[in-house]
């Protein structure tokens, strides 16, 4: 019995360790993030199947407040047409409970986009709110998911109306 209950103590010492700080005022980091999601096709059109992928450096101005700088890239197929589109803009997250190991966050973008259609080629703006959760691996290093909401406007919006993602990425951060 004093094993066990040993045993159950040491594996929730473990499992119950609460990190320093997952993420504080100061902190610098880069995060890579990517998926395989659905857009929503203007009128009938069939959905559009994407792969995307972002990538950012982001700073701490606050233990919850973050400010980063984004660029994206999508490839795709809109009606049989081979698109790839490009945006460049900035993020900005509010973290909830930035202490914990599991750190929960909201925020939302804002990206001047480009796209070229098979010679087509256009731009316009991408925005919308996110949503994700962080779980810190270790004091560098974090795990995490996102889902974000895009909308379009321009000459994007022809091509491409709203959507929907989910992603997962890592977090490396300078300290």
């Amino acid at each position: 019995m004093k094993r066990w209950l040993i045993l159950l103590l040491v594996g929730c010492l473990v499992l119950g360790s609460v990190a320093s700080a997952a993420v504080q005022k100061g902190d610098t980091e880069i995060d890579a993030l990517g998926a395989w999601m659905k857009q929503n096709a203007k009128g009938d059109a069939e959905d559009i199947d994407v792969f995307f992928l972002s990538a950012g450096i982001g700073y701490f101005v606050t233990d919850n407040i973050q400010i980063q700088g984004a660029a994206v890239g999508a490839w795709t197929e809109v009606a049989g047409v081979d698109t790839d589109i490009w945006a460049i803009g900035a993020r900005a997250k509010y973290h909830f409970m930035p202490t914990n190991q599991w750190v929960p966050y909201i925020g939302g973008q804002l990206m001047w986009a480009n796209f070229d259609a098979e010679g087509e080629d256009g731009d316009g703006v991408l925005w919308g709110p996110l949503v994700g959760l962080r779980y810190e691996l270790n004091a560098y290093n974090d795990f995490f998911v996102e889902y974000q909401y895009h909308m379009w406007d321009g000459d994007i919006r022809d091509y491409v109306k709203d959507g929907h993602g989910v992603f997962v990425g890592i977090v490396h951060q300078f300290k």
